[in-house]
């Protein structure tokens, strides 16, 4: 499996979420981040398609689940990936 993290995402591209990863040394900051990442539907095998870029290209826009969320970099680079097949889409109309 060759995953990679999500802020690495190119626009228009999709990919499936694989894992977030939280380093243990930031458990206790970050554990209500990735509460919030699950609750907004960044969880495993869910595609993601990345449709804006922002000034500095930072943050970058998400279509996940019907709805577009803004992310840091910084954040983003917690959700590993990988890329999803070729005629894979992530579409608006699936909730």
């Amino acid at each position: 499996m060759n995953t990679f993290p999500l802020c690495e995402l190119k626009r228009g591209e999709t990919g499936i979420i694989r894992e977030i990863l939280c380093p243990p040394e930031q458990t206790s900051q970050k554990a209500a981040l990735v509460l919030r990442l699950l609750d907004l539907g960044f969880c495993e095998n869910t595609p993601v398609t990345c449709v804006n870029l922002g000034i500095f290209k930072n943050p970058h826009a998400y279509l996940i689940r019907g709805s577009v969320i803004a992310l840091r970099n910084q954040d983003a680079q917690m959700i590993l990936i990988e890329k999803a097949p070729k005629n894979h889409v992530c579409s608006k109309e699936l909730l």
